[in-house]
């Protein structure tokens, strides 16, 4: 998947890189419009206090691929069964307080059915919510957004995604 962001980490110093994580996450659209958030909170971890939200998705598995990995999470996270609209692209980041390099790999879907929803123990400490906002919505709510550290490199992250699938969606209606 083409690299669509090359994003740096300047909320935390640099000091190496020491694992590289891939991810897979979604933008879901239900039949008026709203995409799925989910709210992250935990009190205090390495990142300080956890507040905020981002697009549904996770880890790559061995040997998975991205679509697959993606589908997967938006069951687990979601509870739902999505069908594949578009490849959005990749992300590329660092999360400098970890020593992480990460790519997330963005997809665009539709809800295709209920799934079951089955949080592994680590989502089940981090994710507090899920959340639907109309598409418009989302985009101002992270254009807004302003809380320092982990929760502006996920905006970074996000804002882009959410406007990209926008236009796609302008375009296709």
């Amino acid at each position: 998947m083409k690299i669509i962001l090359d994003l740096v980490d300047d909320q935390y110093p640099f000091v190496e890189v020491r694992k590289t994580r891939h991810a897979a996450r979604g933008v879901v659209l239900d039949s008026n419009g709203r995409v799925a958030l989910t709210h992250l909170f935990v009190e205090v971890d390495k990142f300080g206090g956890r507040n905020y939200y981002e697009l549904p998705g996770g880890g790559l598995k061995d040997n998975e691929h991205p679509l697959a990995a993606a589908k997967r999470e938006m069951e687990e996270e979601l509870g739902l069964r999505v069908k594949f609209l578009k490849e959005l692209g990749c992300v590329h980041d660092f999360y400098n307080l970890i020593f992480q390099e990460n790519y997330s790999h963005y997809f665009l879907f539709t809800i295709e059915g209920k799934g079951q929803k089955a949080l592994e123990p680590r989502e089940s400490l981090l994710i507090d919510r899920v959340d639907w906002l109309d598409l418009e919505e989302a985009i101002d709510f992270f254009e807004s957004y302003e809380m320092p550290g982990v929760g502006l490199l996920v905006k970074r992250r996000e804002l882009p995604i959410l406007k990209l699938a926008k236009q796609f969606i302008e375009k296709t209606n």
